[in-house]
Parts: C-alpha cells; sequence; structure tokens
C-alpha cells in the first residue's frame, strides 16, 4: 500500500473518531451508534420562570397543522411529521446528516402543571408551550 493511500485511510479514519467525539460531546444524551427505529427526535429546552414553565422545541420543517400535542400534567407527548424539503428527484448525498421523516417524543415535566393554563405557539420553527406549575 503506497503512502498517500495509508495517509488517506489514516485521515478518514481520523475524521471518524473527531466526529464521533464531538457528536457525543455535543450531544451527551444521544450515543454514536444509534437505533434507526427511534428516527429523528426534536430537542427540546424545558425550564421555569417564576411559577410558570416552559417547553420549548426545535421542530423546523414541521407542520405545525400536522403535529398532535398531548398534554398531561406529569408529561408531553409530540407525534407529527418532519417533511424533507427539496426535490423529489433522486439524489447523490456526499454527506447526509439532517433526519426526516414521522417522529414520537415524549417529555417527562420535572413539576406537575396547571392543564387548563397551557398555551402554545409555532414561531420561526420552534414550539413553545407554557403552563402554569401546580400548586402541590
Amino acid at each position: 500500500m503506497d503512502k498517500l493511500r495509508k495517509k488517506l485511510i489514516k485521515y478518514n479514519l481520523d475524521s471518524i473518531i473527531y466526529e464521533s467525539e464531538q457528536y457525543h460531546y455535543f450531544n451527551n444524551h444521544k450515543t454514536f451508534i444509534c437505533d434507526e427505529s427511534l428516527g429523528w427526535r426534536p430537542r427540546v429546552d424545558v425550564y421555569e420562570i417564576k411559577d410558570e414553565l416552559f417547553i420549548v422545541v426545535d421542530m423546523p420543517y414541521v407542520d405545525p397543522e400536522n403535529l398532535e400535542v398531548v398534554i398531561n400534567e406529569d408529561y408531553i407527548v409530540l407525534k407529527g411529521i418532519r417533511d424533507q424539503i427539496g426535490t423529489d428527484k433522486k439524489r447523490h448525498y456526499y454527506k447526509m446528516e439532517i433526519d426526516f421523516g414521522p417522529f414520537e417524543r415524549v417529555i417527562n415535566l420535572p413539576e406537575k402543571i396547571n392543564v387548563s393554563s397551557i398555551k402554545q405557539s409555532y414561531k420561526k420553527g420552534f414550539l413553545i408551550i407554557t403552563a402554569k406549575i401546580s400548586v402541590s
């Protein structure tokens, strides 16, 4: 095997290792090897301000009309489809990192919420859900 080929193989292996380490570092809830059946999972921030809980879901290219949201005092279930953008023509990918297709995400809430106080909106690719925290 010539030197250039060895160097190229080493570079490719180093790139794979680096990308997997970066992926794991920035997405510590995921692993490098994942179950394809899980599909795309929207990222979620859950935080509290005073007596209100905020759930912000990153959902670009998800049509809010095709999104099912089931809300309980302990958890929220999101179901929908993230549509692929672009043409229907056959594609030749050089890199493919963006997931599309059906999804379901269960978000366990850190506090019980008052279901009747829920408000939700969809702005610039983010689903924003707010609710008052229940007084125990």
